[in-house]
């Protein structure tokens, strides 16, 4: 377990860090952030655009420095990086290609690190997972899913930082009170996000696609990895946990190609941004807050889900019933302010 001592100075350390990245990307104007991400002008006008987005680049800067014995998780991370860096500054503007290459960097990790997906409480789907070439595949899949998910959810100030502080924080919660084993560079990653959360809520950088690929990759792993070395540590957890990117991820799929859409196209129909937009034409909250606002609103709900369902960590049929009530309210949510819109 890592000293409070040390946290204490890794936090301070993390914190300069940020800063440091911070003002040296404003002041050079580096990755800075130029587009209307919100769609809407008197949003965009509150905001600075000299906002950096280096959030991916501060929060791979502490791993490398702090994580302990993570060497392959920092040398991919590293990639994928590079990945969502060349996304922000438009070298790669094509979502294929970063499909693409993030397809090959999670399936190299995969086989390195020997970190695939074997259990998923039935029968017959475990007997595939023997096979290992499947089991790679299926784990990529899950993986790839999060991390372009997450990328969806990147809409709105904070929204991806607070989601996954929030299963960090949990991870923790249950090691602590069920004596599960856990890694304890979750404890690290959680300062770190903790830190850009703070930085990200007052608008001093984004997290742009850099830090969304990132930080949703290093969770993938955590959780992942917790799993994998509890035993009575249902797989549905997991999916628990993960249910929003993943979900908003393949919803998006679903809906864009119902109305024959291009998935890999970008839109304005993200839950998130729905709840964004109803907010800002209803005019309840002052436009100046609205974003965070509504990223912090979905977040206290999933706060809450994680409260009541989080202790059914070993049931399976408890912790799906729990995704299936998460969907549920989701669609039920998205119908209504679909609806609702329409009449402004």
């Amino acid at each position: 377990m890592i000293q409070t001592d040390n946290l204490f100075l890794i936090s301070s350390m993390s914190f300069i860090i940020a800063y440091f990245f911070s003002f040296y990307f404003s002041k050079k104007k580096l990755l800075i952030d130029d587009k209307n991400y919100s769609g809407h002008k008197q949003l965009t006008q509150s905001i600075s655009k000299s906002i950096p987005l280096c959030g991916g680049i501060i929060i791979f800067t502490c791993s490398l420095i702090f994580f302990q014995d993570l060497f392959y998780l920092n040398i991919f991370g590293f990639l994928l990086l590079m990945i969502g860096v060349f996304s922000d500054s438009n070298k790669i503007s094509s979502p294929s290609l970063r499909i693409l290459f993030q397809l090959i960097i999670f399936i190299i990790f995969i086989i390195f690190t020997n970190f695939n997906l074997i259990d998923l409480r039935v029968d017959f789907l475990n007997e595939l997972l023997t096979i290992k070439p499947i089991s790679i595949i299926f784990t990529t899949f899950c993986i790839l899913v999060l991390v372009n998910g997450s990328n969806f959810l990147d809409g709105l100030n904070t929204l991806v930082v607070g989601y996954y502080i929030l299963i960090c924080s949990f991870l923790l919660v249950l090691s602590s009170n069920y004596n599960l084993v856990i890694n304890d560079n979750i404890i690290l990653l959680l300062i770190f996000l903790i830190i850009v959360y703070l930085f990200n809520l007052f608008g001093k950088f984004y997290l742009g696609d850099s830090g969304s690929y990132l930080v949703s990759f290093y969770i993938s792993y955590f959780v992942i990895e917790f799993a994998l070395n509890n035993q009575s540590v249902s797989p549905y957890l997991i999916c628990f946990f993960l249910w929003y990117p993943a979900f908003e991820n393949l919803f998006s799929i679903i809906r864009r190609s119902s109305l024959k859409k291009g998935i890999h196209l970008p839109d304005q129909k993200h839950l998130h941004q729905m709840i964004y937009n109803f907010f800002i034409k209803s005019k309840i909250i002052n436009y100046k807050i609205v974003n965070s606002f509504s990223a912090n609103l979905i977040n206290m709900f999933n706060f809450i889900m994680f409260v009541i369902f989080y202790k059914y960590y070993s049931e399976t049929k408890i912790l799906f019933c729990a995704i299936t009530i998460n969907i549920f309210l989701y669609l039920i949510l998205y119908y209504l302010l679909k609806k609702k819109l329409k009449k402004y």
